[in-house]
């Protein structure tokens, strides 16, 4: 059921057995690509910098949480959704936890990630960060008050998981080939998950 409803969506915003690659001027004229890209240029215009930043400020009372960071404008690809990161320290190790929130429908997607500290810390600098962590909740505990103020705060649903990678055949965007393009992808971003 909530599959096809998601499909319906998916028909609205994505031209139904077009490739953007095969055959790109037809794509870019159909009435799908100019009301998804109309819809993107509108969120991801400077002057709706306020709804990033009311995103952001729900976090705000969160020592750790208060500290990510908007990749939005940064991160985009034409990307369906905005999009945050924030770096955390656990046992002496880099994590990120991007939290991604899609403007075409109220879905979140969390994930969490492991990363090489270097460049960016030197080992050192990492063992001294986790000794000055006063907050000892542990990455999934945050992930989980993430979720919270999400789906309390801002009113988002969790995209379920077992619709991430289902594939749509007959749709595609971007750099995405036909038969290649997943739910995930429709309604976030271009990012192989």
């Amino acid at each position: 059921m909530l599959e096809e409803v998601l499909l319906k969506q998916v028909n609205l915003y994505y031209p139904a057995g077009i490739c953007p690659w095969n055959d790109r001027v037809k794509y870019m004229q159909s009435i799908e690509y100019k009301r998804l890209t109309s819809l993107i240029d509108y969120f991801n215009d400077e002057t709706n910098l306020d709804i990033r930043v009311s995103i952001k400020n729900e976090f705000e009372n969160d020592q750790i949480l208060k500290d990510f960071e908007d990749f939005s404008r940064l991160d985009s690809n034409q990307d369906r959704c905005y999009t945050f990161y924030l770096n955390v320290f656990e046992d002496g190790e880099l994590y990120l936890i991007s939290l991604q929130i899609s403007i075409l429908m109220p879905y979140y997607v969390i994930r969490k990630s492991w990363h090489p500290a270097e460049p960016f810390f030197t080992k050192s600098r990492v063992e001294e960060l986790g000794r000055e962590k006063k907050d000892t909740r542990k990455i999934d505990e945050l992930i989980i008050d993430v979720e919270t103020i999400v789906e309390k705060k801002l009113l988002y649903e969790k995209f379920p998981p077992s619709l991430m990678n289902h594939v749509i055949v007959d749709s595609s965007f971007g750099d995405i080939y036909l038969g290649n393009f997943t739910m995930f992808n429709a309604f976030f971003n271009n990012i192989n998950i």
